[in-house]
């Protein structure tokens, strides 16, 4: 490992240790990995203990599918399923690439972060290829675009109702409910008011926490700067890889540093 990658190591052992993280979320969807930049981040991950999970490019996305299962990835999330049929579709793709036996060890997930998907998500659950997923995320970010509305909205009393119903909805279906987008500080409220035997888990960028402790963890504030921490390093390791970043990536490096840097701040400021 090179010294970015020590670091990203580091971040992860203590996000494990401490603060029991369930694992990572990486991306060939909208993150954009390569293969390679893949294989860095899965070998880190593994060799410091936690799982990986990965959101594919579609619900057919095979070619993805395949190259996680080389890469030992214990959860397969698709993205953006708006309909049941794209839901059914999903779950026979996987079947086309998973034997019966390799499906004992690998989870299937799908992503509502659509309103169009949130009032489809009922009928969803009720096809038979819906009892082959463990559960449903709910991407807040790309939910509140899909409503015309910014990152401010994911927050907000009226992204809880949706959240709240969405919970609902799993519950009486038996599946486990996950929960990401702009998650910080300011989402633990929210977080905390959801129905604790449904929310298995929720996640930033990056880091998988798990609801039952992390919502309870004294030093949860301490573990978001660190999952920061973990971002911004993973994101520098990127940029050494390619030689150089896109402009979106060159943003969002300039705003988690900044949002980095402001809760180290804060943190300083409380310990005073």
């Amino acid at each position: 490992m090179n010294s970015t990658e020590q670091k990203m190591y580091d971040f992860l052992v203590d996000l494990r240790e401490n603060h029991k993280i369930s694992g990572i979320k990486i991306s060939f969807e909208d993150e954009g990995l390569t293969g390679e930049m893949a294989q860095i981040i899965t070998s880190i991950a593994f060799k410091a203990g936690v799982h990986v999970s990965m959101k594919i490019g579609g619900c057919e996305a095979k070619r993805d599918m395949h190259d996680a299962k080389v890469l030992g990835v214990d959860k397969i999330v698709a993205p953006m399923i708006e309909t049941a049929y794209a839901l059914k579709k999903f779950v026979e793709a996987t079947h086309s690439i998973y034997s019966d036996d390799e499906r004992q060890n690998t989870k299937f997930m799908v992503n509502i972060e659509t309103i169009g998907g949130y009032n489809n998500l009922k009928e969803m659950m009720q096809i038979p290829e819906a009892k082959e997923i463990l559960g449903i995320t709910l991407g807040r970010v790309d939910f509140s675009g899909s409503l015309g509305k910014d990152r401010s909205f994911v927050n907000s009393a009226e992204m809880e109702q949706y959240a709240l119903h969405m919970a609902e909805i799993a519950r009486a279906n038996g599946k486990k409910m996950f929960i990401g987008g702009g998650v910080s500080a300011a989402s633990l409220d929210f977080f905390r008011r959801l129905p604790t035997d449904v929310l298995a888990s929720f996640e930033t960028r990056n880091i998988i926490f798990d609801a039952q402790y992390s919502l309870n963890d004294p030093k949860i504030e301490h573990a978001l700067v660190k999952a920061q921490g973990f971002e911004l390093a993973w994101m520098q390791r990127k940029k050494e890889f390619y030689g150089q970043l896109s402009n979106a990536e060159t943003k969002r490096i300039e705003m988690i540093t900044e949002r980095y840097n402001n809760s180290v701040a804060a943190l300083q400021q409380k310990a005073v």
